[in-house]
């Protein structure tokens, strides 16, 4: 005789999978919006944000200013979880301070799923895009970024 074993699957897994592909083409269109709206400035192409496809969220500028943005999802048990970290540097000596974080996928009180942010803020995918290209600002702070 064999013991049947039996996964409980993660809460919200379906509705977290459609957030997390709709998040990470939010945040490849922004890339681009970005680049369009720096390269109509004069900015050098090599000086361009870059989207790195792929399983997690990546988008680089380097070059001083730098930023780099890196998100991904895990199922843990307890619930679908968005991770991500904000990283740069002003010039080749310092760097700012990173920025962690940690987002739970909920649904809000008026039924939408959401990424928790800090003290119960909700974002939507797109608001989530946009935080995330905000920190791109720093690279280009006399360029309104599109979002």
């Amino acid at each position: 005789m064999s013991a049947a074993t039996s996964v409980a699957p993660v809460p919200l897994y379906q509705e977290a999978t459609e957030y997390w592909q709709t998040l990470t083409e939010e945040c490849e269109r922004l890339t681009r919006a970005i680049n369009e709206a720096a390269s109509e400035k004069g900015v050098r192409p090599d000086e361009l944000v870059q989207w790195h496809p792929g399983s997690s969220i990546r988008m680089t500028k380097l070059g001083c200013p730098s930023t780099s943005v890196q998100v991904s999802i895990d199922f843990p048990s307890w619930g679908p979880l968005i991770s991500g970290s904000i990283t740069g540097r002003p010039d080749r000596k310092r760097t700012f301070k990173p920025d962690n974080f940690e987002m739970p996928i909920a649904r809000d009180l008026d039924g939408q799923v959401v990424a928790i942010f800090d003290e119960g803020r909700s974002f939507s995918p797109r608001e989530l895009a946009c935080y995330l290209a905000q920190s791109f600002h720093r690279c280009y702070p006399r360029i309104s970024l599109p979002c």
